[in-house]
């Protein structure tokens, strides 16, 4: 394009995507259209122009260059260019996992440094089915990026800094002292849990009462507390059994009027907030509230296991240094805030709506004057401006559009601002949200972010492991459902109007993706829950997908013309792999935008867009290949065979090999795991045809036989490597 028509042509996106049919080539693009215009020529003329270049200059490359209808330009790449292109594709490493098939990075100027939060579950609390959704888009995201040859850094936000802390700092301290009185352990616990919520729960709460006042004032320094959490090493479902006890008693306890005695500060405290007085001692963190903090640490520590046994199952890379949780960003909160007060304008409430009124009024005028000029054509991205402002005791950021209207609007149409600081002094989510996104991108070394006061970079170097105060992100991803959309559109509003997408340094304007994902969902198109209506767990959902596979497996050995004759090992070595992948694969193969239908009949068949049936693809194709290597007379290294294609089925299978790079660049850019789903779905079937109509082990002769050798060893390289980006291992018999 720049070769016929200068630099006005410089840097336009050819537009260039397969052809819908093969009847129009390889490929098609429609570049011409919008050039012509923005050049001043006819469109098919524009055309007409490129395919001459095209002919004339890159006529090794292509069969067939023309130009359909007003100006569309249809391109047929060459048999040998498609086989030379292949050709070109390096022997497969000894460690499959750096088995690139030939796809190259990115240019060094065009990689980002990808700061990527994902999975996010919370201490203490189960993995359920809402956490597969974000654990396993991310991942894969993350693998696809680091493929590309970007840098990626995961960030696992967990909760760990909540009010449920204590409950269940307590509900340790009450095992603790059953287990001193009595020798009980959480079973008993669990015990009075269930008879805290039946008719006896009154005398009950009264005997616990009692007794929690006896023990607290028989260790009111808290010092045994301490000597006994040094071997204390609780497995998760301990953890579980103590929150559920305190959730439970103070439920109970709402109302009941009874209280506990505060020795230490001679107060009452109600038996129902107990857990919220032991949350203030651990988070104002006292020189005597060390035990507090000591089982603080015992539980988030057990509750990462549970969650790494969890990761190691679904095959995803997050690990305990990826974990960046909300206690991490805590020092920050209060020098964020004074960040906010410094850096952004404030207005007082009535100079806000006396402003508003004004331009309100003047958007009446102007929309009344130019009504109906603007239809059909999407508004541009506006920057938005934020304003501090104490509302009601609390401190609110307000989002306003550039002509001075609210960008935000509650149910009542009234401006709807960001609250990062209650009335009470507790911080929000939007508190830590604002604090994780300095950290994700200020560098001090990298690419500086320029702050107004000295308190937030100075907290920031501190709690950095290598003092740059951050992470230096050029690109921030949160993997987070749908349903939080508003809320990442108005960090995202602050962040920008605080100027911190634009640190010093920096090779542009820091990008903010919202990178969402819709529900999974039950037969009736609900949330997928229990039979009694609660959240599946994670754990027992991947049991049950093994479960599933394994029972087929069986079944498939105990028919004598299809067993395998897999031994007891290798049952449960597939099961395992079967079960896992299908479960992962069936979320990943939908467009992560939209909704969809939890179906272990559709997930584990071995028909249709399946891991079971790219699985089987794969261990069939190195069948085949084990088979035709020992067959074909003379056989050659399959890195060494020259490619010939000589059929159609043959042409057709190379010609979506080559796109193998083209789909990374896209899932990389787009962030849908589904594209590289597709593409792997019909690698697998293009090869099938090729199978069934292009034969190995009776190819005409040996060179055509290694040809076709060789395009099975690329095909099942390819398979086992778009397959690796997902966290799915591939097995050689099935």
């Amino acid at each position: 394009m720049v070769a016929g028509y200068g630099n006005d042509a410089r840097g336009a996106d050819p537009l260039l995507k397969p052809a819908a049919e093969a009847k129009f080539g390889d490929y098609q693009s429609n570049a011409a259209m919008s050039l012509a215009k923005k050049l001043g020529t006819n469109p098919r003329e524009f055309a007409a122009k490129v395919v001459a270049h095209l002919k004339e200059h890159a006529a090794d490359i292509f069969e067939k260059a023309e130009v359909a209808g007003p100006g569309f330009i249809n391109l047929k790449l060459g048999n040998e260019y498609l086989a030379t292109q292949l050709g070109l594709i390096p022997p497969a490493p000894v460690l499959a996992d750096e088995d690139r098939v030939g796809v190259d990075t990115v240019a060094v100027e065009n990689r980002d440094t990808v700061v990527i939060d994902y999975s996010s579950p919370n201490v203490a609390k189960q993995m359920h089915v809402g956490h597969l959704r974000s654990t396993i888009i991310g991942d894969t995201i993350s693998r696809v990026l680091e493929f590309a040859g970007h840098e990626v850094i995961r960030q696992n936000h967990i909760g760990d800094w909540g009010t449920q802390f204590g409950m269940i700092i307590l509900g340790i301290w009450h095992l603790f002292m059953a287990s001193t009185r009595r020798n009980q352990s959480h079973e008993d616990l669990a015990r009075m849990e269930a008879q805290l919520k039946g008719p006896d729960a009154a005398a009950l709460l009264r005997e616990i009462r009692d007794r929690q006042e006896a023990d607290v004032a028989t260790d009111e320094r808290g010092e045994r507390f301490n000597a006994w959490l040094e071997t204390f090493h609780p497995d998760f479902e301990v953890l579980l059994a103590v929150y559920r006890f305190v959730n439970a008693l103070e439920k109970a306890a709402e109302g009941s009027g009874l209280t506990v005695r505060d020795h230490a500060h001679g107060t009452d405290v109600p038996l129902s907030s107990v857990s919220n007085h032991s949350v203030m001692m651990l988070q104002r963190g006292l020189a005597h509230d060390q035990p507090e903090f000591k089982a603080w640490k015992i539980a988030t520590s057990a509750s990462f296991e549970y969650c790494e046994d969890v990761y190691l199952r679904l095959g995803v890379l997050l690990k305990q240094e990826h974990v960046r949780g909300e206690s991490f960003f805590n020092p920050l909160l209060a020098a964020v805030v004074q960040e906010l007060r410094a850096a952004l304008p404030q207005l007082s409430e009535e100079q806000s709506r006396a402003r508003n009124e004004t331009v309100n009024a003047e958007q009446s005028r102007a929309r009344n004057e130019v009504a109906g000029a603007t239809a059909g054509k999407e508004a541009p991205q506006e920057q938005l401006r934020a304003i501090c402002r104490d509302d009601r005791g609390a401190v609110c950021i307000f989002l306003e559009k550039p002509d001075g209207t609210p960008a935000f609007r509650g149910a009542q149409d009234d401006p709807l601002p960001m609250i990062v600081q209650k009335s009470d002094g507790a911080f929000l989510y939007a508190s830590t949200d604002i604090a994780a996104a300095a950290f994700r991108i200020n560098d001090f070394e990298r690419q500086p972010i320029q702050f107004v006061t000295e308190d937030l970079p100075r907290i920031l170097k501190e709690i950095s492991p290598d003092g740059r105060g951050g992470l230096g992100g050029t690109r921030i991803l949160y993997v987070v459902g749908s349903p939080q959309r508003h809320h990442f559109e108005m960090l995202f509003a602050v962040v920008r109007a605080l100027g911190w997408t634009r640190p010093k340094n920096a090779g542009g304007e820091v990008c903010l993706e919202h990178v969402t994902f819709g529900s999974v969902l039950g037969p009736d198109r609900k949330m997928l829950r229990t039979r009694t209506g609660e959240s599946i767990r994670l754990r027992d959902l991947l049991d049950e997908g093994v479960e599933r596979a394994r029972a087929l497996l069986r079944q498939t050995e105990s028919d004598p013309e299809r067993r395998r004759g897999f031994t007891e090992q290798e049952i449960e070595e597939v099961a395992r792999t079967v079960g896992i992948a299908a479960v992962k694969y069936a979320d990943l193969c939908q467009n992560r935008n939209t909704d969809y239908v939890f179906s272990w009949d559709k997930m584990l068949t071995l028909q249709g867009n399946t891991a079971p049936y790219l699985l089987y693809a794969y261990a069939r194709i190195r069948s085949i290949y084990r088979k035709g290597a020992d067959g074909v007379e003379n056989p050659v290294d399959p890195a060494a065979a020259e490619i010939l294609l000589v059929e159609q089925e043959e042409r057709n299978l190379a010609l979506v090999l080559l796109r193998f790079g083209d789909v990374i660049e896209t899932v990389a850019d787009n962030l849908m795991p589904n594209y590289l789903c597709e593409y792997l779905y019909d690698l697998a079937g293009r090869f099938m045809a090729f199978y069934e109509s292009c034969p190995v082990l009776k190819a005409p002769n040996a060179a055509i036989a290694n040809s076709r050798l060789r395009l099975c060893d690329l095909t099942a390289r390819t398979l086992r490597r778009g397959l690796n980006l997902m966290g799915i291992p591939t097995l050689e018999r099935m």
